[in-house]
Protein backbone atom coordinates (compact mmCIF):
# COMPACT_ATOMS: atom_id res chain seq x y z
CA UNK A 1 0.00 0.00 0.00
CA UNK A 2 1.36 3.39 -1.02
CA UNK A 3 1.11 6.07 1.67
CA UNK A 4 3.04 8.94 0.05
CA UNK A 5 5.46 9.78 -2.74
CA UNK A 6 7.67 12.87 -2.97
CA UNK A 7 9.86 14.03 -5.87
CA UNK A 8 12.14 17.01 -6.43
CA UNK A 9 14.01 18.29 -9.51
CA UNK A 10 12.66 15.85 -12.08
CA UNK A 11 11.47 16.94 -15.53
CA UNK A 12 8.84 19.67 -15.01
CA UNK A 13 9.06 19.32 -11.21
CA UNK A 14 11.55 21.63 -9.45
CA UNK A 15 10.53 22.25 -5.86
CA UNK A 16 9.46 19.15 -3.89
CA UNK A 17 5.90 17.94 -4.53
CA UNK A 18 4.23 15.20 -2.51
CA UNK A 19 1.25 12.98 -3.26
CA UNK A 20 -0.48 11.78 -0.07
CA UNK A 21 -2.87 8.84 0.13
CA UNK A 22 -3.79 9.37 3.77
CA UNK A 23 -7.50 10.10 4.22
CA UNK A 24 -8.62 13.38 5.81
CA UNK A 25 -10.26 12.34 9.09
CA UNK A 26 -12.57 15.37 9.01
CA UNK A 27 -14.32 13.99 5.91
CA UNK A 28 -16.87 11.42 7.03
CA UNK A 29 -18.41 10.48 3.69
CA UNK A 30 -17.91 7.07 2.05
CA UNK A 31 -16.01 5.54 4.95
CA UNK A 32 -16.37 2.11 3.35
CA UNK A 33 -14.04 3.26 0.56
CA UNK A 34 -11.10 3.65 2.94
CA UNK A 35 -8.42 1.21 4.00
CA UNK A 36 -8.27 0.98 7.79
CA UNK A 37 -4.90 -0.62 8.29
CA UNK A 38 -4.27 0.12 11.98
CA UNK A 39 -0.56 0.61 11.38
CA UNK A 40 1.69 0.85 14.46
CA UNK A 41 2.50 4.50 15.04
CA UNK A 42 -0.34 5.67 12.75
CA UNK A 43 -3.35 4.72 14.82
CA UNK A 44 -6.55 6.46 13.78
CA UNK A 45 -5.38 7.04 10.21
CA UNK A 46 -7.06 5.52 7.18
CA UNK A 47 -5.87 5.39 3.60
CA UNK A 48 -7.33 5.91 0.13
CA UNK A 49 -8.19 3.14 -2.31
CA UNK A 50 -8.19 5.58 -5.24
CA UNK A 51 -6.73 8.95 -6.11
CA UNK A 52 -7.37 11.16 -9.16
CA UNK A 53 -4.95 13.76 -10.54
CA UNK A 54 -6.34 16.45 -12.85
CA UNK A 55 -4.70 19.35 -14.61
CA UNK A 56 -4.12 20.95 -18.04
CA UNK A 57 -1.82 19.52 -20.68
CA UNK A 58 1.89 19.79 -19.84
CA UNK A 59 1.15 20.65 -16.20
CA UNK A 60 3.15 17.71 -14.82
CA UNK A 61 0.69 14.85 -14.35
CA UNK A 62 2.79 12.50 -16.47
CA UNK A 63 6.00 13.82 -14.89
CA UNK A 64 4.76 12.59 -11.51
CA UNK A 65 3.94 9.19 -13.04
CA UNK A 66 7.35 9.03 -14.71
CA UNK A 67 9.09 9.96 -11.47
CA UNK A 68 7.66 6.97 -9.60
CA UNK A 69 8.38 4.74 -12.62
CA UNK A 70 12.00 5.95 -12.66
CA UNK A 71 12.36 5.28 -8.95
CA UNK A 72 10.97 1.78 -9.42
CA UNK A 73 13.27 1.05 -12.36
CA UNK A 74 16.36 2.19 -10.47
CA UNK A 75 15.50 -0.04 -7.50
CA UNK A 76 14.99 -3.05 -9.75
CA UNK A 77 17.83 -2.56 -12.24
CA UNK A 78 20.62 -0.30 -10.93
CA UNK A 79 22.32 -3.17 -9.05
CA UNK A 80 23.36 -4.55 -12.44
CA UNK A 81 24.43 -1.24 -14.04
CA UNK A 82 27.88 -1.26 -15.63
CA UNK A 83 30.34 1.11 -13.99
CA UNK A 84 30.03 3.56 -16.92
CA UNK A 85 26.22 3.57 -17.12
CA UNK A 86 24.47 6.88 -16.56
CA UNK A 87 21.63 7.28 -14.09
CA UNK A 88 18.26 8.38 -15.57
CA UNK A 89 18.86 12.02 -14.62
CA UNK A 90 16.47 14.55 -16.20
CA UNK A 91 16.45 17.65 -13.97
CA UNK A 92 14.15 20.64 -14.31
CA UNK A 93 15.17 22.39 -17.50
CA UNK A 94 14.01 26.01 -17.05
CA UNK A 95 16.39 26.99 -14.23
CA UNK A 96 20.11 26.70 -14.91
CA UNK A 97 20.99 25.84 -11.31
CA UNK A 98 18.71 22.79 -11.40
CA UNK A 99 21.27 20.96 -13.53
CA UNK A 100 23.73 21.25 -10.66
CA UNK A 101 21.32 19.73 -8.15
CA UNK A 102 20.36 16.08 -7.63
CA UNK A 103 16.98 14.54 -8.28
CA UNK A 104 15.35 13.31 -5.07
CA UNK A 105 12.76 10.58 -4.57
CA UNK A 106 11.09 9.51 -1.34
CA UNK A 107 8.33 6.94 -0.85
CA UNK A 108 6.43 5.66 2.19
CA UNK A 109 4.60 2.37 1.85
CA UNK A 110 3.50 -0.81 3.56
CA UNK A 111 4.93 -4.08 2.27
CA UNK A 112 1.84 -6.19 1.66
CA UNK A 113 3.42 -9.46 2.74
CA UNK A 114 5.09 -8.03 5.86
CA UNK A 115 2.62 -5.40 7.07
CA UNK A 116 5.64 -3.20 7.95
CA UNK A 117 5.75 0.49 7.10
CA UNK A 118 8.90 1.60 5.27
CA UNK A 119 10.35 4.92 4.15
CA UNK A 120 12.90 4.75 1.37
CA UNK A 121 14.62 7.73 -0.22
CA UNK A 122 17.59 8.53 -2.39
CA UNK A 123 19.13 11.38 -4.39
CA UNK A 124 21.23 11.11 -7.54
CA UNK A 125 22.87 12.96 -10.40
CA UNK A 126 23.72 11.71 -13.89
CA UNK A 127 26.77 9.84 -12.60
CA UNK A 128 26.16 8.96 -8.98
CA UNK A 129 23.76 8.23 -6.15
CA UNK A 130 24.72 10.87 -3.58
CA UNK A 131 22.51 9.72 -0.70
CA UNK A 132 20.27 6.78 0.19
CA UNK A 133 18.36 5.78 3.32
CA UNK A 134 15.97 3.02 4.36
CA UNK A 135 13.78 3.47 7.44
CA UNK A 136 11.41 0.90 8.94
CA UNK A 137 8.64 1.10 11.54
CA UNK A 138 8.01 -2.53 12.56
CA UNK A 139 6.53 -1.50 15.91
CA UNK A 140 5.64 2.09 15.12
CA UNK A 141 9.03 3.53 16.08
CA UNK A 142 11.60 4.66 13.52
CA UNK A 143 14.54 2.37 12.83
CA UNK A 144 17.31 3.41 10.42
CA UNK A 145 18.09 0.16 8.61
CA UNK A 146 20.86 1.56 6.44
CA UNK A 147 22.20 4.84 5.07
CA UNK A 148 24.66 5.83 2.41
CA UNK A 149 26.25 9.19 1.58
CA UNK A 150 29.08 10.58 -0.50
CA UNK A 151 30.59 9.29 -3.73
CA UNK A 152 33.80 7.62 -4.83
CA UNK A 153 36.37 7.16 -2.08
CA UNK A 154 34.26 9.39 0.19
CA UNK A 155 31.29 6.99 0.16
CA UNK A 156 30.09 6.14 3.66
CA UNK A 157 27.77 3.15 4.13
CA UNK A 158 26.20 2.41 7.51
CA UNK A 159 24.21 -0.69 8.32
CA UNK A 160 22.33 -1.63 11.47
CA UNK A 161 21.44 -4.61 13.62
CA UNK A 162 18.53 -5.23 11.23
CA UNK A 163 20.53 -4.84 8.01
CA UNK A 164 24.18 -5.81 8.26
CA UNK A 165 26.20 -4.64 5.26
CA UNK A 166 28.68 -7.41 4.32
CA UNK A 167 32.23 -6.16 3.84
CA UNK A 168 32.39 -8.18 0.62
CA UNK A 169 29.54 -6.14 -0.87
CA UNK A 170 30.96 -2.65 -0.28
CA UNK A 171 33.68 -2.85 -2.99
CA UNK A 172 30.96 -3.83 -5.48
CA UNK A 173 28.90 -0.70 -4.83
CA UNK A 174 29.54 1.57 -7.81
CA UNK A 175 28.52 5.21 -7.56
CA UNK A 176 25.62 4.70 -10.00
CA UNK A 177 24.09 1.79 -8.05
CA UNK A 178 21.50 1.85 -5.31
CA UNK A 179 22.63 -0.11 -2.26
CA UNK A 180 19.14 -1.63 -1.98
CA UNK A 181 19.33 -2.94 -5.55
CA UNK A 182 22.82 -4.34 -5.03
CA UNK A 183 21.96 -6.13 -1.78
CA UNK A 184 19.05 -7.86 -3.49
CA UNK A 185 21.50 -9.44 -5.96
CA UNK A 186 23.20 -11.46 -3.20
CA UNK A 187 20.72 -13.90 -1.61
CA UNK A 188 23.45 -15.71 0.37
CA UNK A 189 24.02 -12.72 2.65
CA UNK A 190 21.94 -12.08 5.77
CA UNK A 191 21.06 -8.55 4.62
CA UNK A 192 19.23 -9.95 1.59
CA UNK A 193 16.35 -11.39 3.62
CA UNK A 194 15.90 -8.13 5.54
CA UNK A 195 15.68 -5.81 2.51
CA UNK A 196 13.97 -8.20 0.10
CA UNK A 197 10.40 -7.15 1.15
CA UNK A 198 11.28 -3.56 0.15
CA UNK A 199 12.57 -4.65 -3.25
CA UNK A 200 9.57 -6.98 -3.62
CA UNK A 201 7.13 -4.10 -3.07
CA UNK A 202 8.67 -2.14 -5.94
CA UNK A 203 8.82 -5.20 -8.18
CA UNK A 204 5.52 -6.96 -7.43
CA UNK A 205 3.23 -4.58 -5.56
CA UNK A 206 3.72 -1.38 -7.58
CA UNK A 207 2.63 -1.27 -11.23
CA UNK A 208 2.74 1.77 -13.49
CA UNK A 209 0.83 1.72 -16.78
CA UNK A 210 0.75 4.35 -19.51
CA UNK A 211 -2.31 4.54 -21.73
CA UNK A 212 -0.87 7.04 -24.16
CA UNK A 213 -1.69 6.09 -27.78
CA UNK A 214 1.85 4.89 -28.52
CA UNK A 215 2.19 2.89 -25.29
CA UNK A 216 0.10 -0.13 -26.33
CA UNK A 217 1.78 -2.86 -28.36
CA UNK A 218 0.16 -5.51 -30.59
CA UNK A 219 0.31 -8.16 -27.88
CA UNK A 220 -0.29 -6.57 -24.45
CA UNK A 221 0.23 -8.19 -21.06
CA UNK A 222 -3.44 -9.18 -20.98
CA UNK A 223 -2.76 -11.46 -23.96
CA UNK A 224 -0.17 -13.42 -21.98
CA UNK A 225 -2.73 -13.86 -19.21
CA UNK A 226 -5.46 -15.09 -21.58
CA UNK A 227 -2.95 -17.48 -23.18
CA UNK A 228 -2.13 -18.92 -19.75
CA UNK A 229 1.54 -17.86 -19.89
CA UNK A 230 1.03 -15.36 -17.05
CA UNK A 231 -1.41 -14.73 -14.24
CA UNK A 232 -4.07 -16.89 -12.62
CA UNK A 233 -7.51 -18.27 -13.35
CA UNK A 234 -9.03 -15.32 -11.47
CA UNK A 235 -7.22 -12.89 -13.76
CA UNK A 236 -8.30 -14.74 -16.89
CA UNK A 237 -11.92 -14.81 -15.78
CA UNK A 238 -11.76 -11.12 -14.82
CA UNK A 239 -10.46 -10.12 -18.27
CA UNK A 240 -13.14 -12.11 -20.08
CA UNK A 241 -15.89 -10.73 -17.87
CA UNK A 242 -14.63 -7.16 -18.23
CA UNK A 243 -14.58 -7.35 -22.02
CA UNK A 244 -18.08 -8.91 -22.16
CA UNK A 245 -19.56 -6.29 -19.84
CA UNK A 246 -18.01 -3.36 -21.69
CA UNK A 247 -20.82 -3.42 -24.27
CA UNK A 248 -18.51 -3.74 -27.26
CA UNK A 249 -20.15 -6.93 -28.56
CA UNK A 250 -17.31 -9.19 -27.46
CA UNK A 251 -18.16 -12.63 -26.15
CA UNK A 252 -14.64 -13.97 -25.71
CA UNK A 253 -10.97 -13.03 -26.03
CA UNK A 254 -8.62 -15.71 -27.36
CA UNK A 255 -4.96 -16.08 -28.27
CA UNK A 256 -3.90 -17.86 -31.46
CA UNK A 257 -0.48 -19.06 -32.54
CA UNK A 258 0.36 -18.20 -36.13
CA UNK A 259 3.26 -18.74 -38.47
CA UNK A 260 5.45 -15.77 -39.17
CA UNK A 261 4.62 -14.05 -42.50
CA UNK A 262 6.93 -15.12 -45.31
CA UNK A 263 8.14 -11.58 -45.99
CA UNK A 264 9.18 -11.25 -42.35
CA UNK A 265 10.99 -14.60 -42.49
CA UNK A 266 12.85 -13.48 -45.60
CA UNK A 267 13.86 -10.22 -43.94
CA UNK A 268 15.14 -11.93 -40.79
CA UNK A 269 17.10 -14.45 -42.82
CA UNK A 270 18.59 -11.69 -44.93
CA UNK A 271 19.68 -9.86 -41.75
CA UNK A 272 21.25 -13.09 -40.38
CA UNK A 273 18.99 -13.35 -37.34
CA UNK A 274 19.31 -16.59 -35.30
CA UNK A 275 17.37 -19.50 -36.79
CA UNK A 276 15.27 -19.96 -33.64
CA UNK A 277 13.99 -16.40 -34.08
CA UNK A 278 13.27 -16.93 -37.76
CA UNK A 279 11.32 -20.12 -37.05
CA UNK A 280 9.39 -18.69 -34.10
CA UNK A 281 5.62 -18.59 -34.20
CA UNK A 282 3.69 -15.41 -33.42
CA UNK A 283 0.88 -15.04 -30.89
CA UNK A 284 -2.15 -12.95 -31.78
CA UNK A 285 -5.15 -11.76 -29.75
CA UNK A 286 -8.50 -12.46 -31.39
CA UNK A 287 -11.94 -11.34 -30.21
CA UNK A 288 -15.15 -13.30 -30.82
CA UNK A 289 -18.18 -11.11 -31.53
CA UNK A 290 -21.84 -12.06 -31.55
CA UNK A 291 -23.43 -10.15 -34.44
CA UNK A 292 -27.00 -10.09 -35.76
CA UNK A 293 -26.02 -12.33 -38.66
CA UNK A 294 -23.95 -14.75 -36.62
CA UNK A 295 -20.63 -14.97 -34.81
CA UNK A 296 -17.50 -13.37 -36.21
CA UNK A 297 -13.86 -12.93 -35.20
CA UNK A 298 -11.70 -9.83 -35.31
CA UNK A 299 -7.98 -9.48 -34.77
CA UNK A 300 -6.76 -7.17 -32.03
CA UNK A 301 -5.43 -4.68 -34.59
CA UNK A 302 -8.84 -4.40 -36.26
CA UNK A 303 -10.63 -3.34 -33.08
CA UNK A 304 -11.32 0.25 -32.03
CA UNK A 305 -8.76 2.14 -29.95
CA UNK A 306 -11.13 1.98 -27.00
CA UNK A 307 -11.46 -1.80 -27.15
CA UNK A 308 -7.70 -2.23 -27.46
CA UNK A 309 -7.03 0.13 -24.57
CA UNK A 310 -9.60 -1.57 -22.35
CA UNK A 311 -8.17 -5.00 -23.07
CA UNK A 312 -4.63 -3.77 -22.51
CA UNK A 313 -5.54 -2.35 -19.10
CA UNK A 314 -7.75 -5.24 -17.96
CA UNK A 315 -4.86 -7.53 -17.06
CA UNK A 316 -3.21 -4.88 -14.90
CA UNK A 317 -6.49 -4.22 -13.09
CA UNK A 318 -7.01 -7.93 -12.46
CA UNK A 319 -3.46 -8.30 -11.14
CA UNK A 320 -3.85 -5.36 -8.73
CA UNK A 321 -7.13 -6.69 -7.36
CA UNK A 322 -5.71 -10.17 -6.85
CA UNK A 323 -2.50 -9.02 -5.17
CA UNK A 324 -3.90 -6.01 -3.32
CA UNK A 325 -1.21 -3.93 -5.01
CA UNK A 326 -0.93 -0.30 -6.17
CA UNK A 327 -1.72 0.53 -9.81
CA UNK A 328 -0.79 3.96 -11.17
CA UNK A 329 -2.35 4.61 -14.61
CA UNK A 330 -1.41 7.61 -16.71
CA UNK A 331 -4.30 8.91 -18.88
CA UNK A 332 -6.86 6.42 -17.61
CA UNK A 333 -9.59 8.00 -19.73
CA UNK A 334 -7.73 7.79 -23.07
CA UNK A 335 -10.15 6.42 -25.70
CA UNK A 336 -12.58 5.17 -23.03
CA UNK A 337 -16.17 6.23 -22.41
CA UNK A 338 -16.62 8.02 -19.05
CA UNK A 339 -19.07 5.32 -17.91
CA UNK A 340 -16.39 2.66 -18.34
CA UNK A 341 -13.81 4.76 -16.48
CA UNK A 342 -16.31 5.28 -13.67
CA UNK A 343 -16.87 1.54 -13.37
CA UNK A 344 -13.14 0.88 -13.25
CA UNK A 345 -12.73 3.36 -10.41
CA UNK A 346 -15.82 1.97 -8.65
CA UNK A 347 -14.28 -1.51 -8.80
CA UNK A 348 -11.35 -0.30 -6.71
CA UNK A 349 -13.51 1.71 -4.29
CA UNK A 350 -15.91 -1.14 -3.51
CA UNK A 351 -14.63 -3.47 -0.74
CA UNK A 352 -16.76 -6.22 -2.28
CA UNK A 353 -14.76 -6.27 -5.52
CA UNK A 354 -11.53 -5.04 -3.88
CA UNK A 355 -11.28 -7.11 -0.74
CA UNK A 356 -7.46 -6.98 -0.57
CA UNK A 357 -7.13 -3.19 -0.47
CA UNK A 358 -5.69 -2.57 -3.94
CA UNK A 359 -5.11 1.09 -4.86
CA UNK A 360 -5.75 2.93 -8.12
CA UNK A 361 -3.96 6.21 -8.77
CA UNK A 362 -4.72 7.81 -12.11
CA UNK A 363 -4.29 10.95 -14.17
CA UNK A 364 -7.21 12.14 -16.27
CA UNK A 365 -8.69 15.01 -18.26
CA UNK A 366 -12.37 14.07 -18.45
CA UNK A 367 -13.97 15.73 -15.41
CA UNK A 368 -17.07 13.49 -15.32
CA UNK A 369 -15.71 11.63 -12.29
CA UNK A 370 -15.82 14.91 -10.36
CA UNK A 371 -19.56 15.19 -10.96
CA UNK A 372 -20.63 11.66 -10.07
CA UNK A 373 -20.04 11.97 -6.34
CA UNK A 374 -17.95 8.83 -6.66
CA UNK A 375 -14.76 10.32 -5.23
CA UNK A 376 -14.29 11.72 -1.75
CA UNK A 377 -13.00 15.26 -1.41
CA UNK A 378 -9.56 14.00 -0.33
CA UNK A 379 -9.22 11.75 -3.40
CA UNK A 380 -8.81 14.60 -5.91
CA UNK A 381 -5.50 16.31 -6.65
CA UNK A 382 -4.50 18.95 -9.19
CA UNK A 383 -1.37 19.96 -11.10
CA UNK A 384 -0.51 23.30 -12.65
CA UNK A 385 2.57 25.33 -13.58
CA UNK A 386 3.86 28.20 -11.45
CA UNK A 387 5.41 31.42 -12.84
CA UNK A 388 8.75 29.69 -13.43
CA UNK A 389 7.10 26.88 -15.40
CA UNK A 390 7.52 24.31 -12.62
CA UNK A 391 4.85 21.83 -11.61
CA UNK A 392 2.81 22.38 -8.48
CA UNK A 393 0.78 19.51 -6.98
CA UNK A 394 -1.98 20.21 -4.46
CA UNK A 395 -5.14 18.53 -3.13
CA UNK A 396 -8.72 19.66 -3.54
CA UNK A 397 -8.90 19.71 0.28
CA UNK A 398 -6.68 22.84 0.26
CA UNK A 399 -9.81 24.72 -0.88
CA UNK A 400 -11.94 23.39 2.00
CA UNK A 401 -14.77 22.19 -0.26
CA UNK A 402 -18.11 21.67 1.50
CA UNK A 403 -19.69 18.25 1.62
CA UNK A 404 -21.86 17.89 -1.48
CA UNK A 405 -20.17 20.81 -3.24
CA UNK A 406 -20.34 20.64 -7.04
CA UNK A 407 -16.66 20.02 -7.65
CA UNK A 408 -17.09 19.76 -11.42
CA UNK A 409 -18.45 23.31 -11.70
CA UNK A 410 -15.71 24.64 -9.45
CA UNK A 411 -13.04 22.92 -11.49
CA UNK A 412 -14.35 24.09 -14.87
CA UNK A 413 -14.76 27.68 -13.70
CA UNK A 414 -11.21 27.77 -12.35
CA UNK A 415 -11.96 27.91 -8.64
CA UNK A 416 -9.22 25.33 -8.02
CA UNK A 417 -6.99 26.63 -10.85
CA UNK A 418 -5.48 23.67 -12.79
CA UNK A 419 -7.31 24.48 -16.06
CA UNK A 420 -5.69 25.44 -19.36
CA UNK A 421 -5.47 29.03 -20.55
CA UNK A 422 -7.02 29.11 -24.02
CA UNK A 423 -4.95 31.30 -26.39
CA UNK A 424 -6.82 34.28 -27.82
CA UNK A 425 -5.95 33.14 -31.35
CA UNK A 426 -8.25 30.13 -30.90
CA UNK A 427 -11.19 32.51 -30.89
CA UNK A 428 -9.89 34.54 -33.82
CA UNK A 429 -9.41 31.38 -35.89
CA UNK A 430 -13.13 30.65 -35.66
CA UNK A 431 -14.48 34.14 -36.21
CA UNK A 432 -16.72 34.32 -39.33
CA UNK A 433 -15.46 36.38 -42.24
CA UNK A 434 -16.95 39.83 -42.55
CA UNK A 435 -17.73 41.91 -45.56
Amino acid sequence: MLISFEVENFRSIYEPVELQLTAVNYYKEAQHQLIADGLPGLSGLKFLRACAIYGPNASGKTALWRALLTMRNMVIHSGSYSVSALCPYTPFGLIADAKEQPTRFSVTFVGGKTGVRFEYRFAYTAHAVVSEELLAYPKGFKQVWFSRSGTGSDTVVKGSSSVKIPSAVKPLLNDNMLLLSLLCNYPKYESYEAVWPVYEWFNDELNLVSRAPNALNDFPYSGDIVAGDQGSSFMREFIQDMMRRADVGITCAEVETRSMPSEMVEYLEKMDFPQEMVAADLKAVVFRHEAARGAMRLDFGDESDGTKQLFGMSGHIAEALEKGSTLFVDEVDASLHPVLVTEIVRTFLDPGSNSKGAQLIFTAHNPCLLESGLLRRDQVWFTEKDESGATELYPLSDYSPRKGETVLAGYLTGRYSAIPVVPACFGRCHEPERG
